[in-house]
């Protein structure tokens, strides 16, 4: 897991704050290797790879197998990744095909080593998110069940599409050619009407796959507190065995199925 939102909520739901502040201290957060980027220094990323620590201390951790190397690892965030995309573009400019694919070209000697790589963008098309697209065979659209919230939709599809015919037409001279990531498919995250709410969503929801009908998820993750508190509790609610947590946990597996069936089907 590749975190690159400077919220660092994904870095956050894996380390605790005193592994992360550490991790800060000793220049293993991503921070560092965009500075590296920034000043044409050579930057092994395999170095900032860690170990998450929020839950390894618990019984059920061990399914994950960390010391033969089969487990979760994390390249975390870090608070100061805020200004990157202003220096990157200020040292680069926007459009500089080199500085998009920083972390493409990194990424090349840990392919091999894991199953998936999964790159939690921010919510803009900046530099830092342009980085992880040209990292990517896919990518995935949360979205909440309601107006506002999908009215970028098109617009995110139609960029990312502009994106990388701009940088193909730049380097058509090389022969080189950056195949676009995939939409994946558009997942419904804290739907409410399924917990009590109004029938709104529910309709909204239907209106949304009459119009996208191959790209929204057949399966969604309802809204919950305890999807949210579980891991400050130190047991993330998809494991959990409480009887309360189960409806979510099996939209959660169920939405990860059908994000596998998509990317391996024909």
């Amino acid at each position: 897991m590749i975190d690159l939102d400077p919220q660092s909520n994904c870095t956050l739901y894996w380390l605790n704050e005193n592994d992360w502040e550490k991790h800060i201290n000793a220049r293993r957060t991503l921070l560092s290797f965009f500075e590296a980027c920034l000043h044409d220094k050579p930057f092994n990323l395999d170095s900032i790879v860690v170990n998450p620590t929020r839950f390894s201390q618990y019984p059920w951790y061990e399914k994950f197998d960390l010391e033969k190397n089969r487990g979760i690892k994390l390249i975390p965030s870090d608070i100061e990744l805020f200004g990157i995309d202003f220096k990157l573009a200020q040292r680069f400019g926007f459009e500089n095909l080199r500085a998009q694919t920083f972390l493409k070209n990194a990424l090349q000697s840990l392919d091999s080593q894991y199953d998936f790589i999964f790159i939690d963008c921010p919510p803009n098309l900046y530099l830092a998110t342009q980085n992880g697209l040209f990292a990517s065979q896919y990518y995935v659209i949360i979205a909440m069940s309601e107006y506002l919230s999908t009215l970028g939709i098109a617009y995110i599809q139609s960029s990312i599409e502009s994106l990388f015919n701009s940088a193909n037409s730049i380097n058509n001279i090389t022969g080189y050619n950056f195949p676009n990531p995939q939409l994946a498919g558009i997942i419904f995250n804290k739907v409410r009407y399924m917990s009590g709410g109004t029938q709104s969503q529910k309709d909204f929801m239907s209106r949304m796959r009459n119009r996208y009908p191959e790209q929204i998820f057949d399966n969604y993750v309802s809204l919950s507190e305890r999807i949210a508190q579980r891991p400050a509790q130190s047991e993330p609610i998809a494991l959990s065995d409480y009887a309360v947590d189960r409806h979510y946990a099996n939209q959660i597996h169920a939405v990860a199925e059908e994000f596998y069936d998509r990317i391996t089907r024909p």
